[in-house]
């Protein structure tokens, strides 16, 4: 999907910074918010410790529901995710599977495998 934000609109300068738990205990109240959040990336998905990002079908794992961050970029100017989890720094808009595309018949990437919040990045920095 052809979902990020744009960096000149969300960037590091003008980002609120938030760590992965608040943000994910308050990701409804923080829809459309520009935010900065740390976490260890794992294919299309940040997650809030490196255990979790290691288990065993951490992507789309119920019992990992709220523990993950789903994540669409413009993948070509961010990069591929590692193979290990790795510390990143991500920046952008906040969204819900549920509700950023209500017209779709079909959503392609994370939000066509689970749910929950998502952040539509404009920026990474490894961490």
């Amino acid at each position: 999907m052809n979902a990020w934000s744009d960096p000149t609109e969300c960037n590091r300068a003008n980002a609120d910074t938030v760590s992965f738990e608040v943000l994910m205990r308050n990701a409804d109240a923080r829809i459309g918010d520009c935010v900065a959040v740390d976490g260890y990336w794992k294919g299309r998905a940040l997650f809030g410790s490196a255990r979790s990002a290691r288990s065993d079908g951490a992507l789309v794992s119920d019992r990992l529901s709220g523990k993950r961050l789903g994540l669409y970029a413009q993948w070509e100017l961010i990069g591929d995710p590692p193979g290990q989890p790795e510390g990143m720094r991500f920046i952008g808009r906040v969204g819900q599977c549920e509700t950023q595309w209500p017209e779709a018949i079909m959503v392609m990437g994370y939000c066509h495998y689970t749910g929950g919040p998502i952040l539509l990045v404009s920026e990474a920095v490894a961490t």
